[in-house]
């Protein structure tokens, strides 16, 4: 038990556990750094309280499938209520450890990966950008050789995808 606290305490992610219907009967102290919560604003909270509404489904039957199959693993991308009441997108790995005498709970380890949904939806505007323009655009390796064209390419230039890839611009 010390152990395992020890080793909670110390990681950047947030650990939490949960009773089966969802009750928060622990979560690491790191929760302070990442989500703004002192520890015990959450002990006896309902977890799903936190999520989005819309992300709620998600939780629940990853955590129904967990019962089911106790030795799964779960990993899901939900938005979470901030301390703040800003949302934020985290990342988290659900066991069921229900059977281990000192965790008795689901336990979670969560990531804030808000960044990252940021940085993902910037690359899905410029993918979206660089198809529909009638501009032709190719995107290369770091050793010049063509790895991407856009569908323009081939009626500006006159090259098919095929002809191209691997090749060099030159």
């Amino acid at each position: 038990n010390e152990v395992f606290r020890q080793l909670v305490e110390v990681s950047s992610d947030v650990a939490t556990i949960i009773d089966p219907e969802g009750t928060i009967t622990y979560v690491s102290p790191s929760v302070s750094g990442v989500l703004g919560y002192e520890t015990d604003e959450l002990i006896g909270e309902e977890g799903y309280e936190y999520q989005h509404p819309d992300d709620r489904q998600a939780v629940a039957d990853a955590i129904e499938r967990l019962q089911e199959d106790p030795d799964r693993v779960e990993t899901i991308q939900t938005r979470f209520r901030r301390a703040d009441d800003s949302w934020c997108w985290i990342e988290s790995t659900l066991r069921n450890r229900l059977d281990d005498d000192v965790i008795d709970g689901i336990l979670i380890s969560s990531r804030d990966i808000t960044e990252r949904k940021r940085r993902e939806q910037k690359l899905k505007q410029f993918r979206e950008a660089v198809e529909q323009t009638g501009h032709a655009v190719y995107i290369t390796d770091t050793d010049g050789s063509i790895e991407y064209v856009n569908p323009a390419f081939e009626e500006v230039t006159g090259y098919s995808e095929d002809e191209v890839i691997g090749d060099t611009p030159r």
